[in-house]
C-alpha cells in the first residue's frame, strides 16, 4: 500500500505561512497539565480544521482531539494506578485509538491519547512538522503522566508505535512495558528512500479532499520523509540495543503500509524479554501458539474478510464509524476512479482485506478492512500483559 501512499500527495519544502502555527500550538509542552493541553488543542483545531460536514462540527472536533479515559472508581477500587499513553499514526488522529482505549479503560487502566502536531485539522498542516516535534510531544506527555500514576506503559499505532518504543528504550528504568499496534520500523516500500529526495522540490502528486473526518486522504511528502527518517533511526536504535523490557506487538503479515517482516525480525533480535509477546495475523499461516508468538489465520470467508490491513488490527467490529456495520468504508484505493469508489462504498456484499490480487479476484471494488473480528480477544491479551508486568 505504501507505494500508493507515496503518490497521495507531496508538498513543497517551503511551507505556507498560515500552516506554520500548528507545530507550536499542537505540541505537548513540558510539564503541562493534560487538560490544559486538551483545551489548547480544542481551540486550535476548532479554528483550523477543514470540516467534512459543517453541520457536524462538534462531532468531528471531538473525534480528533486528545483525550483521557479514567477507570471506574467503584469497579477498580483498591488497585494500583496503572496508566498507558497512546499515540496515533501518520495522517490519523486520536479517533484511531478509541477502541483500544475504551477496552483498556474497562480493564481498569487510565488511558491518555495524544494528538500529534499537524494532525486533526488539514493535511497541509503536516508540511512544516518535524519528527523531533512528534518526539518532544510524546516525551513531554509521558514524563507528565509518569508523575501521576504508579505504573506507566507507553504504546501506539504505526508512527505512534515508533515514538513509543523509542521513548521506552530511552526510559527503560521507569517504563513498565510497551504496547504496539502495527508499529512502524520500516515503510513497506522499496522506494521509501525517495521521499527525502523529493521533499525539497515536489508539491502534491495527488491532493484529494478527505471525506473521512478522522483521517487525511493525502499525505505531503515532507511528512513521509520525516516518517522515513524516524523509522530508520528508531529501527537502528532498538536493534543495536536489545532490552529485557516487555513488549506486546500486534500486527498483520499482509500489512502494506509498514514492513511486518522487519518488525518480526526486530522482535526476535532486540525485544528479548521472555515476557514479550507478538500476535501475528496472517491469511497464509496456520494458527499457532508458542511462548512468545501467537498466529491467527485471517481467512474469514463467513465475514467476507481476506487478511487484515494496517489499520484493522486494533479496530473493533462494533465501532460505529469504522466497524463491520459502521457508516464509513475505507475505499481510498479508488480515489482516482469516482465510480469505482462509490461502488466500493455502497456494495452491501463487498469483500474486505488488505490489497492483493487474491482480494481483487473476490471483488473488483473490494474495500480495505478497518476492523478486527478478533478484537475482544486481542484486548484481553493486552490487558493481561499490562497486569502481569505491572509489578
Amino acid at each position: 500500500m505504501w507505494p500508493k501512499v507515496l503518490m497521495f500527495g507531496f508538498c513543497c519544502w517551503l511551507c505556507p505561512i498560515w500552516a506554520a502555527g500548528s507545530e507550536v500550538e499542537l505540541e505537548y509542552r513540558q510539564s503541562e497539565p493534560f487538560q490544559q493541553y486538551v483545551e489548547r488543542a480544542k481551540d486550535y483545531v476548532r479554528q483550523h480544521k477543514v470540516w467534512v460536514d459543517e453541520s457536524q462540527q462538534d462531532r468531528e472536533l471531538q473525534a480528533v482531539l486528545p483525550f483521557e479515559l479514567m477507570p471506574d472508581d467503584q469497579e477498580c477500587s483498591g488497585t494500583e494506578k496503572i496508566g498507558i499513553l497512546l499515540s496515533h499514526g501518520l495522517s490519523d488522529s486520536p479517533f484511531s485509538m478509541r477502541d483500544p482505549a475504551w477496552a483498556l479503560q474497562q480493564a481498569c487502566y487510565q488511558v491518555r491519547v495524544v494528538l500529534l502536531a499537524g494532525h486533526g485539522t488539514q493535511s497541509a498542516d503536516l508540511i512544516p512538522i518535524s519528527r523531533q516535534t512528534w518526539r518532544d510531544s510524546f516525551r513531554h506527555a509521558a514524563d507528565a503522566f509518569q508523575q501521576e500514576v504508579d505504573v506507566l506503559y507507553v504504546g501506539g499505532f504505526s508512527t505512534g508505535g515508533a515514538l513509543a518504543i523509542e521513548y521506552a528504550w530511552q526510559h527503560a528504568d521507569s517504563v513498565a512495558g510497551v504496547v504496539l499496534f502495527s508499529p512502524l520500523f520500516k515503510v513497506n516500500s522499496s522506494i521509501d528512500w525517495v521521499a527525502p529526495l523529493l521533499a525539497p522540490f515536489k508539491d502534491w502528486l495527488d491532493n484529494y479532499p478527505s471525506d473521512d473526518f478522522a483521517k487525511y486522504a493525502s499525505i505531503p511528502v515532507p511528512a513521509i520523509a520525516e516518517v522515513y527518517k524516524l523509522a530508520k533511526e528508531v529501527r537502528k536504535y532498538v536493534s543495536d540495543n536489545p532490552k529485557e523490557l516487555p513488549v506486546f506487538i500486534a500486527l498483520s503479515a499482509e500489512d502494506q503500509t509498514v514492513d511486518s517482516e522487519v518488525t518480526q525480525a526486530i522482535f526476535q533480535k532486540a525485544m528479548i524479554s521472555p515476557k514479550s509477546q507478538m500476535v501475528l495475523y496472517s491469511k497464509d499461516q496456520r494458527s499457532t501458539n508458542t511462548d512468545r508468538l501467537k498466529i491467527y489465520n485471517t481467512r474469514w470467508p463467513e465475514s467476507n474478510i481476506l487478511g487484515l490491513s494496517h489499520m484493522a488490527v486494533h479496530g473493533s467490529p462494533e465501532n460505529p464509524y469504522y466497524g463491520a456495520h459502521g457508516e464509513y468504508r475505507i475505499c481510498g484505493w479508488y480515489l482516482s476512479d469516482p465510480e469505482r469508489y462509490q461502488t466500493c462504498r455502497n456494495d452491501s456484499d463487498n469483500w474486505f482485506g488488505e490489497g492483493s490480487d487474491e482480494l481483487t479476484k473476490k471483488s473488483l471494488h473490494a474495500a480495505r478492512v478497518s476492523w478486527n473480528p478478533n478484537f475482544l480477544s486481542l484486548m484481553k491479551e493486552v490487558a493481561f500483559f499490562l497486569q502481569a508486568n505491572a509489578n
